[in-house]
């Protein structure tokens, strides 16, 4: 009787994790950045590459200057989104707007927002 040998899980990082990681553009190193990850670049092989929103640069589009991917020896995980502000999370709602393949980051960050609006408004009473 042959025994499955099952390989534990890869270290995949969760869309709406903030790292900081290298932002390449047009071959050119323009340094390290805080970014967010927006999923895995590869279905086959999650833990190989990470789509990245570096959203201090603007709004998420398929320019590499504000979305790119990057490889798991480049990032250096920070946080996650709900570390953030309310302010900030709104900003990356409204920067995520037009982008559907990030809708997993702008949900979560919406419902972040509103849940920290909410309170905000409820201490005020």
């Amino acid at each position: 009787m042959a025994i499955a040998v099952i390989p534990h899980p890869p270290n995949v990082l969760a869309a709406g994790t903030v790292v900081r990681c290298w932002h390449w553009v047009d071959g050119r190193n323009l340094g390290v950045r805080k970014a967010i990850v927006l999923g895995s670049y590869s279905v086959y092989d999650p833990a190989a590459c990470y789509w990245m929103w570096f959203y201090t640069l603007g709004p998420a589009s398929r320019d590499e200057h504000t979305v790119c991917h990057s490889f798991p020896r480049e990032i250096t995980t920070v946080g996650t989104v709900e570390d953030m502000s309310e302010r900030m999370l709104a900003k990356i709602v409204a920067g995520l707007a037009d982008f559907p393949e990030a809708s997993a980051v702008r949900d979560r960050a919406a419902a972040l927002a509103d849940h920290l609006r909410k309170a905000r408004l409820a201490r005020r009473r």
